[in-house]
C-alpha cells in the first residue's frame, strides 16, 4: 500500500492538509482511474482545511477504519515548523491500529547510519543520535508490528547453519559396533555461512539458491584414538598407555553451492517487529506459516586438519596436523529444509563417501569402511 501526505504552508493564514491514501496499485494512483470524481471523497473541516481521500473503489473506504488518522496528524504537526514551505513524505508510511501500537512501514536508512543484518534480525545505528542516548530512552521506545507481503521476485539474505555431524556406515552409526572411528555427536559441530537468494517461481513455489562455506567437525567418541594419515589410508590408532587422550577430532572445510526448491504456503509473507529508540532501530523478521523443501548441493574441500589434546607426564599437550587425510575433495548430496513460522530446521546427507574410495579406515572385519557424512541442525 502506498500512502502520500502533503502539507503546504506557504501562507500563514492558510493551512490545507492533503491526505491521499491510495489503496490501488501505483499505476492507478498516477492517473489511470477512469473518473477521478468517482474515486475521490472530500471532507470539509472548516473554511481553510479539508481532507481529500483518493481510492480505487467505494468499497476500499471500509479499510480506513483500521487506520489511526489522529496519529498521522500528530506526527505531521510534530515535524512542521514556520520555515517549512513544502513537505512531502513519500517513503510509504502506514498507521494501523493493532493493540494500541502504531505501525510504521518502510522507514528509510540515512546515509550516515550503520546497518547490520544477520539472519532474521536487522539493526540500524545512527552514531550522531546515539551520542546522546541513554538507557532511559529505551523506556520510551516505539514498537512497531506489521505483516509484509513478498515484494520482489528475488530477494537476498545471509544465514548461518548450526548443527551436529556424524557419519553413517552402510546406513548405521559406527558406534553401534564400537568402532574406533565412532563420532561423539555433542561436540561434533557443523557451521555453515551462507549467502542465499530466494526466487519466487509461482504460487507457493520458491527456489532457494546460493553459495556458502561450511566446516565439518568429527569429534571421536573415544579420545584415546588419534587420527593419522597412513601409507594407503586414514588410520584411527590407539595411543600408548602413558598418554591420556582428552580430545581427538577431524575438521574439514568446503565451499558449496546449494539449490533447494521450497514450498512456502504463506507465499513469502513475513511478520516484522520493529523497535526504535533514538538512534537505535531493531527489526526482527519472522516468516509466516509452514514451508518445506528438498534439494541438492555440491562442494569442494578447501582445508582439513586434525587436533589431538592429551595429557602426558602430568602436563597438557596439543598436537595439530594439517593434511588431506585421504578426504574426498568433492562432496555432493541432498539437503532438506522445513520451517514453521520463525523456526527453520535443516538436514544434509553426502551421497559420496567422506574419504576417497578404498582410503577410509578399516572396520572390524578388516575391510574398508565406507563413511557418508550426515548433518542436522537449525538455521539462524
Amino acid at each position: 500500500m502506498k500512502n502520500q501526505l502533503k502539507i503546504n504552508t506557504r501562507m500563514k493564514s492558510f493551512f490545507t492538509l492533503l491526505l491521499c491514501l491510495t489503496i490501488a496499485p501505483a499505476m492507478a494512483f498516477n492517473g489511470d482511474t477512469k473518473d477521478p470524481k468517482q474515486d475521490t471523497v472530500i471532507i470539509e473541516l472548516n473554511n481553510n482545511s479539508k481532507i481529500v481521500i483518493v481510492t480505487k473503489s467505494r468499497a476500499d473506504l471500509a479499510t480506513l477504519e483500521n487506520y489511526d488518522i489522529n496519529q498521522m496528524i500528530k506526527d505531521l504537526n510534530a515535524q512542521l515548523s514556520d520555515s517549512v514551505e513544502y513537505m512531502e513524505i513519500s517513503e510509504g508510511k502506514a498507521y494501523v491500529n493493532e493493540d494500541d501500537e502504531i505501525e510504521m512501514k518502510d522507514w528509510k536508512i540515512n546515509e550516515d547510519e550503520v546497518r547490520i543484518k544477520l539472519g532474521g534480525v536487522e539493526v540500524d545505528v545512527d552514531p550522531d543520535e546515539m551520542d546522546d542516548w541513554d538507557e532511559d530512552d529505551w523506556s520510551e521506545r516505539k514498537k512497531v508490528t506489521y505483516e509484509a507481503e513478498r515484494a520482489d521476485r528475488t530477494t537476498h539474505h545471509f544465514n548461518i547453519d548450526l548443527g551436529m555431524n556424524n557419519w553413517l556406515e552402510d546406513g548405521n552409526f559406527p558406534d553401534a559396533n564400537n568402532a574406533p572411528y565412532s563420532v561423539k555427536p555433542f561436540g561434533s559441530w557443523y557451521v555453515g555461512l551462507n549467502s542465499v537468494n530466494r526466487t519466487w517461481v509461482g504460487g507457493p513455489l520458491f527456489l532457494e539458491w546460493g553459495m556458502g562455506i561450511s566446516w565439518y567437525n568429527w569429534k571421536l567418541e573415544d579420545a584415546d584414538y588419534i587420527i593419522q594419515e597412513g601409507a594407503d589410508r586414514v588410520e584411527f590408532n590407539a595411543t600408548p598407555p602413558e598418554i591420556s587422550g582428552q580430545k581427538s577430532k577431524l575438521t574439514a572445510s568446503y565451499i558449496n553451492a546449494t539449490v533447494v526448491p521450497m514450498f512456502d504456503f504463506s507465499r513469502g509473507r513475513q511478520k516484522i517487529t520493529s523497535i526504535e529508540s533514538g538512534g537505535l532501530k531493531i527489526k526482527k523478521y519472522s516468516r509466516k506459516g509452514f514451508r518445506f523443501g528438498v534439494g541438492g548441493y555440491a562442494g569442494y574441500r578447501i582445508g582439513s586438519h586434525t587436533k589431538f589434546k592429551f595429557k602426558e607426564d602430568g602436563g597438557k599437550e596439543k598436537d595439530k596436523e594439517r593434511d588431506n587425510f585421504f578426504l574426498e575433495n568433492f562432496r555432493y548430496g541432498l539437503r532438506a529444509q522445513v520451517g514453521w513460522k520463525g523456526v527453520e530446521l535443516f538436514a544434509t546427507y553426502d551421497l559420496n563417501e567422506v574419504f576417497s574410495s578404498g582410503r577410509g579406515p578399516l572396520n572390524g572385519d578388516g575391510e574398508n569402511a565406507a563413511l557418508n557424512a550426515i548433518t542436522f541442525g537449525i538455521t539462524l
